[in-house]
């Protein structure tokens, strides 16, 4: 088969984890590729045959795959997205990596600090990029814009303040997996995550930063199913950060 580099006028991109029963690349990537004509869905990939051609036909792929891997190595396919639970990342990074194809996969990258730091010294010069999207909303990118243009002058301080879904005292039981440890995927790497990365779309990187973090609810209750279950990792962080800009922020 013809191999489609990414100078071609259109990406053909392969979304490993395109379920339609309840996953982010069908609620959020789909959509998206679908709305940008340099962008073609030319196939998906999940766990299982069944699941793989209900994607295919569902969200309109060329092809579809059992095997994340086949995607992988399918020469027609440009870009890899990778939108599966952060376990499952290394891997499949990795291999995509390998294969010299570009690479978009959701935060957090790595379960660990370890992980993502293998897979961005793998990356070298390929075209990469973390599902950090909350950079990108309009009114994100017109708050840098204007601090820029030095509209309000020296800015002395700023204070962030952000809750999130599923970290009180109830949850329920899809979102469990979240205050496990060795999920990789829990309210610092991902919630915060995803502050701490607006501030510096906004603010300039930060240079130095003091925090402290707590678990307020060990126990949460799943109210869909009645049971307890433990929190393995933090649910709150207070954090005291200095950016590039010389702005000082309380997150």
């Amino acid at each position: 088969m013809e191999h489609h580099n990414m100078s071609n006028s259109v990406i053909r991109v392969g979304v490993i984890g395109a379920d339609t029963k309840a996953s982010w690349a069908g609620a959020s990537h789909i959509p998206a590729l679908a709305a940008q004509p340099q962008f073609t869905l030319a196939a998906v990939a999940t766990r299982h045959e069944e699941s793989a051609r209900s994607a295919a036909a569902a969200f309109g792929a060329e092809r579809w795959f059992a095997d994340p891997y086949e995607l992988i190595g399918d020469p027609s396919i440009d870009l890899v997205t990778v939108a599966v639970k952060v376990p499952a990342h290394r891997d499949l990074v990795l291999a995509a990596l390998a294969a010299k194809k570009a690479v978009y996969s959701e935060s957090p990258l790595g379960a660990t600090l370890a992980e993502t730091e293998e897979m961005a010294d793998a990356a070298g010069s390929l075209h990469t990029a973390i599902g950090l999207q909350g950079r990108f909303n309009p009114s994100v990118r017109r708050a840098a814009e204007i601090i820029t243009q030095g509209r309000l002058g020296r800015l002395l301080s700023a204070r962030v303040t952000a809750t999130t879904f599923g970290n009180g005292p109830e949850s329920v039981r899809a979102y469990e997996y979240f205050d496990k440890a060795a999920s990789g995927a829990g309210f610092l790497t991902i919630a915060a995550g995803h502050v701490l990365d607006v501030v510096e779309a906004v603010l300039g990187d930060i240079t130095e930063i003091d925090a402290r973090t707590e678990i307020l609810w060990p126990q949460v209750m799943l109210a869909d199913t009645g049971t307890i279950t433990d929190r393995e990792v933090p649910d709150h962080l207070d954090a005291i950060a200095k950016t590039s800009s010389g702005t000082p922020v309380g997150v």
